[in-house]
């Protein structure tokens, strides 16, 4: 098939819906193993072994028994990256329609067979005699995951079963390959398009990209209910890593990343090690204060108990560690943080460095008035946030923090947060932004209920089903109204 091609020719089953984004630009299969294809739905939660699990077309168009909204396009596609585990979901689907067969078995004819992996599967659910050899999944604070696992009907996004051995072979191929040694799977030619940027610096074809002064690594990690997981391999020296855990604890995945790279001596993997200098409370009062990043967002820097924090959005907060005169740097981040002057502008700035000494943003302090059209809605302004974003959205409408999709996450982050009357606002403002979609009053709808507000969930649920009328999961919903 043709990597630039509009993906819409080879689906038969479901087709990506058409709307004014798609008409603009079509969307390819190197946009969706690259992320950049603008789909929604970032990842999936799965089902317990005793749920109904719904086919990859239901899921796809967000249809009982899934528990996961339809996937469709929300901003432009080949813009810039956002994961969607969604894209990855049309890409499953259109191997099943292309090749007339289940998905595991395509796997197991195309990559698992051919690498030698035994121990490994897309099988979903677990076939019976494989049940005893898998892991059982433990959440973060120890629990055991209800029926040992769940199950991934997104088995392109989320259904790989393995083991760390096995896996290493398909990374072990994909160093070989690109060192001319296999072609087991891919060309030469494929693996170097697989492992080279694509439309963002951090990602490839389907893996991350990381490049440490020259050495150059692919990587990806995992994570599914009560299980954790990242590879890591050298394009060029054959060193890496892969490591499966059966618990949702990324941190202790780096440490062991770190560990391995120092024990083998991985060249320029490791960040140097820092001093951690004091701060004085004159560097704490000038470097707070909120710094504006890209056009809508803001970074605010905040004293905390002596340390310098700092949130991204609705991210959460993180401590900025000083290590030299105006540089700090995060615990958990390959990124320094550099406070200083424009030389032209003299503006103030909080600016990100990478590793390789490349600036990734800069990002000038503003003055407490100057509030971007989230803040607005945050701080309880909604009818001037709600003009902000309209403003917004007609001067720069691809701007990803005024997509339906960072609207809707931002929203679900603040229901997280038990901030509902928050997450209604944000709910309210998508739903005005993006009148036609089912997701927003959907999503609006659910924060409504979760407030007690039976009458505004209903309204807003009957709104879905004017839009959608084979929408079963929102019907069923309507009756028990």
């Amino acid at each position: 098939m043709a990597s630039n091609a509009d993906v819409n020719l080879y689906l038969k089953s479901w087709k990506i819906p058409e709307n004014n984004w798609t008409r603009a630009k079509n969307v390819t299969l190197k946009n969706i193993i690259s992320h950049t294809a603008g789909l929604t739905v970032s990842g999936f939660p799965g089902y317990r072994t005793t749920d109904p699990i719904p086919t990859a077309v239901e899921v796809l168009s967000g249809l009982k028994p899934a528990n996961t909204p339809m996937v469709y396009v929300d901003k432009l596609p080949g813009l810039n990256f956002r994961y969607s585990g969604g894209g990855y979901t049309v890409l499953q689907q259109m191997l099943v329609d292309i090749e007339g067969k289940d998905y595991s078995s395509i796997m197991e004819e195309k990559v698992l067979s051919p690498l030698g992996m035994k121990n490994s599967t897309f099988a979903q659910p677990l076939p019976e005699l494989k049940k005893q050899f898998a892991a059982t999944a433990y959440t973060v604070d120890g629990k055991k995951v209800e029926g040992r696992y769940h199950v991934y009907p997104e088995q392109a996004a989320a259904g790989l079963w393995s083991t760390a051995e096995d896996y290493a072979r398909f990374v072990i191929d994909i160093q070989r390959t690109l060192n001319g040694k296999s072609n087991a799977v891919i060309s030469k030619k494929t693996a170097e398009e697989f492992t080279s940027p694509y439309i963002e610096s951090i990602i490839g074809l389907g893996v991350f990209l990381e490049d440490y002064d020259g050495s150059s690594f692919f990587c990806h990690g995992g994570w599914n209910e009560g299980f954790s997981s990242y590879f890591v391999g050298n394009k060029t020296s054959g060193d890496g890593v892969v490591i499966l855990t059966n618990t949702n604890k990324p941190e202790f995945i780096n440490e062991l990343v770190r560990a391995v790279a120092l024990t083998y001596q991985w060249p320029n993997y490791l960040a140097p090690i820092n001093k951690i200098l004091p701060l004085s409370s004159q560097e704490l009062n000038v470097n707070s204060g909120r710094y504006r990043s890209g056009k809508y967002g803001v970074i605010r820097v905040y004293s905390q108990s002596g340390k310098l924090m700092s949130v991204q959005n609705l991210d959460k907060p993180v401590e900025l560690v000083k290590v030299s005169a105006n540089t700090f740097v995060m615990r958990d981040r390959n990124v320094n943080v550099v406070f200083s002057k424009d030389t032209e502008s003299g503006q103030y700035e909080l600016v990100q460095v990478l590793r390789d000494k490349k600036i990734y943003s800069k990002n000038p302090k503003v003055n407490a008035n100057d509030r971007t059209p989230l803040e607005l809605i945050l701080e309880g302004n909604f009818e001037d946030g709600l003009k902000a974003f309209q403003k917004a959205k007609e001067q720069d409408s691809d701007d990803e923090l005024l997509s339906e999709g960072f609207l809707n996450g931002a929203g679900y982050e603040l229901l997280n947060q038990h901030k509902i009357n928050q997450a209604i606002d944000i709910f309210k403002v998508n739903t005005v932004l993006y009148p036609k979609s089912e997701n927003v009053y959907d999503s609006l709808a659910e924060a409504y209920l979760k407030s007690g507000q039976i009458d505004s969930a209903k309204k807003n649920y009957q709104k879905v089903r004017e839009i959608n009328p084979k929408n079963e999961r929102v019907s069923k919903i309507l009756e028990t109204l």
